[in-house]
Order: C-alpha cells, then sequence, then structure tokens
C-alpha cells in the first residue's frame, strides 16, 4: 500500500487562530487552587497562554501601518486608531441585584447590625457608601464585626439596608416614621429626601395634620412649611374634617392670625371660629379671644350688620360686642381709618401688584383715560387686567401708597393741546383696595400738574409743579386724620416737570425738573422734621419729565428727556443712582428705550418703567422696562394694552381676587375634582396610601 501524501501545512491566519483561542477560554476548563498561606492563593487553568497558542508576527503586522496622514475628525465620527468606550446597559442594576443576593446568601458579609429584636447581615462597603454614620464608624474600626443600633426599629434598619442594596423602599403613611428616624440617625441624605418626597406627594386635608406632625417630629422643615401652606391654602375644606375640631386653642388661633390663610371672605373666618367654639361647651370662655384674631374691621359694614350682629353672643358678650362696635365705628370715621391701621384691619393672603392709572391713550389721544389696570402675572406671561375706574379722567396726575390705601392727586381733567396748564386740578381722592371703593378728600390749596407726590411720616407732600400761573415753588401736606392740606416750606425757586422720592431717613429727594426756562440738574431735599430745604450734589445730566423712586435705600433716576445742541428736546437714556448715606450720584445702566411722562415703580427687588413718550420717535409707547439692581441690566416685559402718556404707576396690595393664583398641590381639593372617578374614590378612600419610590 503506498505511503500517504504527507500534506503541506498551511500557516492560517493570526486573526482566525486568535478567535479560537478566545471560543477555547470560553468552554470549561479545569481549576487548581493552591493556597500558599498569609492568604495568599494562587489559581491555575488549563488555557494556554496566547504566546503558546498562535505566535504573532509583530514584524510583519507593524509593516501594514502605513504612514498616515493626522486624521481629521469631525465630531460624532470615529477615526483610525481612536477607539470608543462601550458601556454595558443597566450595569448598576444589575450589580446591585448581585450584591443583594449574596447578602442574602450571607457570601462575603462582614458586619452584622442589630437592632432591638433583629440582626442582618451587611457589606461594609455597601453599607458605608451610603451612610456617612457608618462611613465614620468603620474609619475608626474596620475590623468591626458587630454594631448594635438599639434605638432604631427592625423595619426602619430594613428599609435603610433595602435602600443600601437596591435604591428603592416601600413607603406608607404607616411605616414612614421608622425610615424616616432611621435616614436621619444614619445620616443617609438621599433616603431622608425620598421619605419627604413622599410625605409632600401624600398631602390633602385628610393627611396633612399627620404629616405636619410626623415632618415637626423629625425636624423635616421643608415638609412642615408645605403642611402649613396646605393647611393655610385649604383651610375652608380642611374645616370639614373632623381634625378641625380637634385643634387645640393655639393652633386654630395662630391660624386664625396668619396673612396668608386663604379665605373666600372674612365672613367665613368668622362662622368657622364660631364652629370651632360651639363643638364644646367648655371653649366659650375664650371666645372673645378668639374672635379677636377675626379680621372684623375688614369685612364691609352692610354684611357686619346683616351677617355679624345677628349673632347672639356678639350681642350678649361685653368683650365680642366689643369687637363688634370696633369694627363698625373703623367704617364710620372714614378719615381715621390710618391711625386705626393693624393686624386686623390688614386684607389676608394679599399681594403686592404693579399698578398704572390714568393718562393719555395714543388710540384716543384727545381724550383721558379714568381706567387703573393691575398687573396679573398668573398666565405664564403677565398680562394686564381692569381694577377699577377713577372718580374723574385724568391726565399727568400724582400718586402715592400710604397705609394700604392709593391716593391720586392733581393733574389734569381734559386735553390740553397747547400745554399751558389751564385744566390743572387740585382733587384728592383715595383707593381702599379692601373693598373697591373711593373716598373723595379735601382738595389742595392749589391747583397743580406736572408736580410730586410724596409720602412720609403719616402724611402727603404736593411739591411744585404749574397751573394756568405759571410755575410754582409751594409745599403742602396732607394729614388724613383731619383730612386738611397745610402750607410748608416752599422751594427756593418755581419748579416743575421734577420728581421725588422718599429717602429711608424720611426725608423728600426733588430731583431736576424745569427751572427758569430750562431742564436742570439740581437737587433739594426736603426734611419732613424740620421743615426746611437743603440743596444736594447735583445730577450728572439736566432732565425733566422722568421718574425717579427709592429701592435697596437708594433713589434711582430714570428717564425724562432735555435740550440737544439744536435747541430740541432728546431723550435721558442715562439712569442715575443718588445713594443718602455718601450724598454721591453713580451710574447705573442706560435705558434700552427713551422715554419722558412715563410711569416708575418697584416690585419686590426690580424696577418697572411703564409706557411714556419717546422722543427719537415721536410716539407713545406701550413698553415696560424691568430693571434688575443685582445685575444691573434692563429687559422687556409684557406691554401695555395701548401706548400711553401721562400715566402713573404704584405697588399697592390687592386681596386674593386680585392677586396671582398660587400653584395648586396635586392632592387639593380642586384638582382631586379633575382626576378620574376611580382614582379619586381610590385616594379618598385610603388615609395613608403606600407607595414605592425608587431612587
Amino acid at each position: 500500500m503506498a505511503p500517504k501524501k504527507k500534506a503541506s501545512r498551511q500557516k492560517k491566519p493570526a486573526v482566525e487562530t486568535i478567535s479560537q483561542v478566545a471560543m477555547e477560554t470560553t468552554t470549561t476548563t479545569p481549576m487548581k487552587v493552591q493556597s500558599l498561606g498569609d492568604g495568599v492563593v494562587v489559581v491555575e487553568t488549563g488555557v494556554k497562554k496566547i504566546e503558546q497558542m498562535a505566535a504573532l508576527d509583530i514584524a510583519q503586522l507593524n509593516s501594514l501601518n502605513l504612514p498616515l496622514p493626522p486624521p481629521v475628525i469631525k465630531p460624532g465620527e470615529r477615526g483610525l486608531g481612536l477607539g470608543s468606550e462601550l458601556t454595558r446597559p443597566l450595569h448598576g442594576n444589575a450589580l446591585l441585584e448581585e450584591l443583594s443576593k449574596m447578602r442574602q446568601e450571607k457570601f462575603l458579609t462582614d458586619l452584622e447590625l442589630a437592632c432591638k429584636s433583629k440582626a442582618f447581615d451587611v457589606h461594609k462597603l455597601v453599607i458605608s457608601s451610603v451612610s456617612q454614620y457608618f462611613r465614620e464608624i468603620l474609619a475608626k474600626d474596620p475590623g468591626m464585626k458587630r454594631l448594635e443600633l438599639p434605638s432604631l426599629s427592625p423595619l426602619g434598619l430594613a428599609n435603610v439596608i433595602t435602600f443600601a442594596y437596591l435604591g428603592r423602599v416601600h413607603m406608607s403613611l404607616y411605616t414612614i416614621g421608622c425610615t424616616v428616624s432611621a435616614a436621619a440617625t444614619l445620616q443617609i441624605p438621599q433616603l431622608l429626601k425620598m421619605c419627604m418626597d413622599f410625605l409632600l406627594a401624600e398631602l390633602n386635608v385628610q393627611t396633612c395634620v399627620y404629616i405636619w406632625n410626623i415632618a415637626a417630629a423629625y425636624g423635616l422643615m421643608p415638609v412642615c412649611d408645605a403642611a402649613r401652606r396646605f393647611v393655610l391654602e385649604n383651610f375652608v375644606q380642611f374645616a370639614e374634617t373632623p381634625l378641625f375640631n380637634q385643634l387645640t386653642l393655639e393652633q386654630i388661633s395662630a391660624f386664625l392670625q396668619d396673612d396668608m390663610l386663604m379665605l373666600p371672605s372674612e365672613v367665613k373666618a368668622f362662622k368657622l371660629a364660631m364652629k370651632w367654639l360651639d363643638f364644646d361647651a367648655s371653649r366659650q370662655v375664650h371666645a372673645a379671644e378668639l374672635l379677636g384674631h377675626v379680621r372684623l374691621e375688614t369685612i364691609p359694614a352692610s354684611e357686619l350688620v346683616s351677617q355679624i350682629q345677628p349673632v347672639p353672643r356678639m350681642m350678649l358678650d361685653p368683650q365680642c360686642h366689643r369687637l363688634l362696635v370696633d369694627a363698625m365705628n373703623y367704617h364710620l370715621l372714614p378719615y381715621q381709618q390710618n391711625t386705626l391701621q393693624s393686624r386686623r384691619t390688614h386684607v389676608r393672603a394679599g399681594q403686592q401688584t404693579l399698578l398704572t392709572i390714568g393718562g393719555r391713550p395714543s388710540l384716543t389721544e384727545r381724550a383721558l383715560s379714568r381706567e387703573v389696570l393691575w398687573r396679573d402675572p398668573r398666565e405664564g406671561g403677565a398680562s394686564w387686567r381692569h381694577l377699577t375706574q377713577l372718580p374723574a379722567k385724568s391726565f399727568n396726575q400724582c400718586v402715592a401708597v400710604m397705609d394700604g390705601f392709593l391716593y391720586v392727586a392733581g393733574g389734569e381733567d381734559q386735553n390740553d393741546a397747547r400745554n399751558q396748564a389751564k385744566h390743572a386740578v387740585s382733587t384728592l381722592s383715595r383707593y381702599d383696595p379692601r373693598f373697591n371703593t373711593w373716598l373723595h378728600l379735601a382738595s389742595m390749596r392749589q391747583r397743580r400738574t406736572h408736580f410730586s407726590l410724596a409720602a412720609s411720616g403719616g402724611r402727603l407732600f404736593a411739591i411744585g409743579g404749574r397751573n394756568v400761573e405759571g410755575l410754582l415753588a409751594t409745599t403742602e401736606s396732607y394729614l388724613p386724620s383731619s383730612n386738611t392740606w397745610q402750607m410748608r416750606a416752599p422751594m427756593e425757586v418755581p419748579r416743575c416737570c421734577h420728581s421725588s422720592a422718599t429717602l429711608p431717613s424720611g426725608d423728600i429727594l426733588v430731583t431736576g425738573g424745569y427751572i427758569n426756562c430750562a431742564y436742570s440738574r439740581s437737587v433739594a431735599c426736603y426734611s419732613v422734621e424740620t421743615d426746611t430745604w437743603s440743596e444736594k450734589a447735583s445730577m450728572e445730566t439736566p432732565r425733566g419729565w422722568h421718574c425717579s423712586t427709592s429701592l435697596g435705600g437708594k433713589v434711582y433716576v430714570v428717564g425724562g428727556s432735555q435740550l440737544g445742541p439744536g435747541g430740541e428736546r432728546v431723550d435721558v437714556l442715562s439712569v442715575e443712582v443718588f445713594s443718602p448715606e455718601s450724598g454721591v450720584w453713580s451710574r447705573a445702566a442706560p435705558l434700552p428705550l427713551g422715554v419722558s411722562t412715563a410711569g416708575l415703580s418697584p416690585l419686590a427687588d426690580r424696577l418697572y418703567l411703564l409706557g411714556g413718550w419717546n422722543e427719537a420717535e415721536k410716539r407713545y409707547k406701550a413698553a415696560v422696562q424691568k430693571y434688575d439692581p443685582a445685575t444691573d441690566s434692563w429687559s422687556l416685559a409684557e406691554d401695555l394694552p395701548e401706548p400711553t402718556v401721562g400715566v402713573s404707576c404704584c405697588t399697592l396690595t390687592l386681596p386674593p381676587r386680585h392677586a396671582p393664583r398660587r400653584q395648586q398641590h396635586r392632592n387639593t381639593p380642586a384638582h382631586e375634582e379633575q382626576q378620574q372617578p376611580g382614582k379619586n374614590r381610590s385616594r379618598e378612600s385610603s388615609v395613608a396610601p403606600s407607595q414605592t419610590i425608587t431612587a
């Protein structure tokens, strides 16, 4: 038999050999374990090294690397030799699951945590990774084998361990206390935040007091504040639950004293107070004390007579009757209301709101406006809404806010095409936002337009201006309690088209204006206490028809106009700031749009400049320009409904019907009504629902 011909061996590519090795490594191979002592272990397998399986020809591989120019890699593209990083999806979750299985099997666990009646085996590395408490304990004693935690409940400790290994925990209002206690004791902020989120999500009229108590017990102040706000904003619905009658005298008194208590009317506050008193006869001795927190003065006089007076207690109990008499006297003495202002006369849940008053709109240039608008920021972008109407049409009037009232003085009641101030008026009116009513007050002693009005020390001060007789240097003050005007020390020179602002000291700073047939840089200061005038450092730029106001202890002078090189009126864009402490002027960011006869008012920590006349374009403007002192920058807010000049602006506290709507919590009754019926019934039927939260 002929011998077999020996076949020539062909060398396989290195890539195939390497892939074969990789396949072989995945098969089960024998493993030899040898201990060398001192914790050193050597593990040997039957897998041969790659070098033994397939020798690589490095020289040949290197010869394939041709010289290439530096690669130009665009974002998102892959280049030769750059490589990429690959990630195993859900690696972290899988790792946590395996660690949890290892703990349950007690595999490599090295610490025992013991509470009152149960012990748990854990891994030091895992438990200390989420707890600062364990990290500090184990840093002092790394070899610790057992740790006693007698103050923790088994359920609380079990929830902590579950959170450490899996990042999730089951919570309910029945068990939240032990979880919060464990998270606080063991210093686990992530779990503590999850507990707070759970409590906030469970707020409703049935659970709010319980959640408030839990939060107070463990010092969860954000939850305490949220629970308190929830009760205040849903007090009427809360009063329908059995929890309302269980309130202590101190608790219900605190609610009735709170300015942020949301009620449809103060009559409702009175009825709720009576409901709490009538629940237990022993509470009757506290009637006068509790009803003293009801703001009877903010109830219209007609409702005091029709709804409060018929209640027997208000007539039979001398102290309660005194409360009713005081409220009636407050309404019968309108000129004394400034001196009678107190917490009981303040509107609840009032909001500082921006107002515009009067002016001359561009669409009806010859007709003056009676409109008083308020800025409503409720719908994402703010809008302007009707609030009330002035007693008479007004233009170039001045406004001031004092003791919660809006005062409107002077100006012109007719359009004056020749600008001769022949239609100047001396009227003074007061608007009460609580009752949406106007009160005619004593007129000024002189007709005034293009003047300034400032409030200081419980008085109003009308300064300068002009009328048909010419420019005025006079000053007069209004005292509300006597409803009279008194002449005060005049300025050194007549002045109109100026502006004034009240300093923190109570003095009044008068800036610029029209003096001796020219725009002025001069600044005068009136001392209310001494009834004297003094000169202050002049502004850098002469200006008239401008605005000024106080914000953050400083006076901002904004806008206006002056005469240009050719004698024409030009816009003044520079903004100047006066510091009362140093008496020095400085500059702020200039206006993006120059305007005169505009309205200016602070709101919160911003300045708002509304409307006005722009000389550059010779147009009325509807722009609302907002200044932020923190960034020294101007921005544009929502325009007025129409371009307007001679408009006044102020900030006034309005009652809730005009205040911005508060964002409702998802568990408020109004929200629950919008939920699906099935879900709503489930929420109502479960006082303490449970929920699983995952980090």
